[in-house]
C-alpha cells in the first residue's frame, strides 16, 4: 500500500438537516402540489344574458329580470347553491376569525390600486398580478401575500346603461370582475402563481356598501328581499 493511501483521511459527511416547509406543505403534508384544490366555483359567469326591450322602469318585467340577474345577491344564491350540502361548508371556520394565524402565514402583503397601477402594455392589472417573474420577485424579497384591491364592476345603473364609480371603485355593484382589470382566468391564475411560490392572494370581501346598481335598483322597486339590504325610507 503507498504512503499517499495511508495518509488520506476518512471523508466526514455533516448531518443532514431538514429543509424548512411552508405552512402549506406542514397543513397538507402528503398531498402533491399539483393535487392541491382548485376553485370549484364555475358556471357562475358563462350564463346567458337576458336581452334587453323596453323601458327601464318598474311596470317593464323584462327590465326587472335583467336587474335581477345583473345582481350580486342573485349572484349569491347561485354561488351558495353550489355548497349547500356539501364538505365543501365545513372546510374553513369562517365564523371564527384568527387574524394572528393570518399574519404567520402572510407577514408581508404588497397593495396595489388596480386603477393606478402602470402596467406593460397589452397587460391587465390581473394579468401583471399573474406574472412569473413578478413572484419570483415577491418572494426573493420576502413579500407574502398580494392584496388587489377592488376589481369587481363598481359604479351604477342608468336605466339600461352603466355609470361610473363615484367612490374609486370602492362602490361595488357586482360579483363579476371589471373587464378594465382582467378576467376571471386571470385571477385563478394569479392564485395558482402566488401558491407555487408559497405566497397568498387576499380578494375583495363582501361589500360593507355599494353602489346604484342593479341591487340597490331592485330594492328602490321593493323587489323581493332586496329591500332589506339597505336602509331605506319611503318618501
Amino acid at each position: 500500500m503507498s504512503d499517499r493511501a495511508t495518509d488520506e483521511e476518512p471523508e466526514v459527511r455533516e448531518p443532514h438537516e431538514p429543509s424548512p416547509i411552508t405552512y402549506d406543505e406542514q397543513f397538507y403534508p402528503a398531498r402533491p402540489r399539483r393535487l392541491r384544490p382548485r376553485a370549484r366555483l364555475r358556471g357562475l359567469f358563462s350564463r346567458p344574458k337576458l336581452g334587453r326591450s323596453g323601458k327601464p322602469t318598474g311596470d317593464n318585467p323584462d327590465y326587472v329580470k335583467w336587474l335581477v340577474q345583473e345582481s350580486m345577491l342573485d349572484d349569491a344564491k347561485t354561488i351558495a347553491s353550489q355548497f349547500s350540502g356539501t364538505g365543501g361548508m365545513w372546510q374553513n371556520p369562517f365564523a371564527n376569525p384568527d387574524p394572528r394565524a393570518a399574519i404567520e402565514k402572510a407577514s408581508v402583503w404588497f397593495t396595489a390600486y388596480p386603477i393606478s397601477m402602470i402596467t406593460k402594455p397589452g397587460r391587465s392589472f390581473l394579468g401583471t398580478l399573474g406574472d412569473e417573474d413578478l413572484w419570483l420577485t415577491f418572494q426573493a424579497i420576502g413579500i407574502e401575500g398580494v392584496h388587489t384591491g377592488p376589481v369587481k364592476r363598481a359604479g351604477g345603473l342608468s336605466g339600461w346603461d352603466s355609470t361610473p364609480s363615484v367612490d374609486g371603485h370602492f362602490d361595488r355593484i357586482s360579483t363579476h370582475i371589471d373587464e378594465a382589470f382582467g378576467t376571471e382566468e386571470e385571477f385563478r391564475t394569479v392564485c395558482e402563481v402566488a401558491s407555487a411560490h408559497g405566497g397568498t392572494v387576499i380578494d375583495d370581501i363582501v361589500p360593507g356598501h355599494t353602489g346604484k346598481g342593479a341591487d340597490f335598483r331592485l330594492a328602490e322597486m321593493k323587489v323581493g328581499d332586496y329591500p332589506g339590504i339597505y336602509h331605506m325610507v319611503e318618501i
